[in-house]
């Protein structure tokens, strides 16, 4: 009776410890994988402090913007010795500017919103910066010119290894203004220009308005369609003082606005009401998310319809 209570015992004790080590596993592959994890596993170490450098590490995790389906950036990261070959450039120069540093990172940095599969798949492609990289896949992976040599997928996209450092040829970045025109929607463009909205959008200043932080934004810019739509009530709501700054800044959130999207599926917009949002859906306020660009300070979401909050139908 004694040793069958003792072989009782042990087969509970290994069950717990089954028990434990499965929860562990559980735990453990529940455990989120941010841009600088991957590139610690890829042993980046020059790119990670060129991430951290130039603040672009909550951008690359999607952090503070609302995100829609399949988004996801695709990154190409240089390698340590890449880094260490730049001659074109000082590079110290350039790491101890932000903005610059965040510039030519941003040029190998592409986003994307469901256009493509595999990066592979893609002769060019368009960059966080504004301009295009070109891609070969005819004898393995290369960008620029640059050989792709390993790779690490992370929660919010994927890390490519690249033995060269990739400068753009221009001294710009991709504004709102535009990413919004090359997403087709003009109209939004030229309205945000007219409301002088552009400088605070891309985090260059509040322009006087105190509801405007400086970002990131979510901004959902209705098509040229729907605002030709959409024509009479926007010519209505323009006779109202402030009639068009409310309108738009009811497209538009800002970090510090959005809420629990878990629990309330809605978020605060910069006019201060809030817009109902289903992520899995793909929808905002009822209108369709079409698609999207990343662009320096935020993510732009072209959609089907101008919103309207009840407060300017009247």
């Amino acid at each position: 009776m004694i040793q069958k209570n003792r072989a009782i015992l042990c087969l509970l004790f290994i069950a717990a410890v089954l028990c434990t080590g499965s929860s562990f596993a559980q735990d453990s592959g529940a455990a989120k994988m941010g841009v600088m994890d991957a590139a610690a596993n890829l042993s980046l170490n020059e790119f990670s402090a060129a991430i951290d450098g130039a603040g672009l590490a909550d951008t690359l995790n999607n952090q503070g913007v609302l995100t829609f389906a399949t988004g996801s950036f695709v990154i190409f990261a240089p390698s340590d010795e890449a880094f260490a070959a730049v001659t074109d450039v000082d590079m110290n120069a350039i790491k101890e500017n932000a903005s610059e540093l965040k510039r030519i990172l941003s040029f190998h940095v592409v986003w994307n919103d469901g256009r493509f599969e595999n990066i592979s798949e893609l002769s060019s492609a368009k960059t966080m910066q504004g301009e295009n990289l070109t891609l070969d896949n005819t004898a393995g992976m290369k960008v620029n010119g640059a050989n792709v040599t390993a790779s690490q997928s992370y929660d919010n996209g994927i890390v490519f290894v690249i033995d060269k450092v990739l400068l753009p040829k221009t001294d710009s970045s991709l504004g709102v203004a535009e990413a919004a025109n090359d997403l087709g929607a003009r109209k939004f463009a030229s309205a945000i220009k007219s409301a002088g909205l552009v400088e605070t959008l891309n985090g260059l200043g509040l322009m006087g308005f105190e509801s405007l932080a400086a970002g990131p934004f979510t901004i959902f810019a209705p098509s040229d369609e729907a605002f030709d739509k959409a024509k009479a009530t926007i010519d209505s709501i323009n006779k109202k003082d402030a009639g068009m700054i409310n309108l738009l800044s009811y497209h538009m959130v800002d970090a510090k606005d959005l809420l629990n999207m878990t629990d309330i599926n809605s978020a605060k917009t910069m006019q201060g009401d809030s817009l109902a949002v289903d992520a899995n859906m793909g929808l905002v306020g009822g209108a369709n998310v079409l698609k999207s660009e990343r662009y320096d300070n935020g993510i732009i979401y072209v959609i089907d319809q101008v919103l309207v909050p009840i407060r300017l139908a009247m």
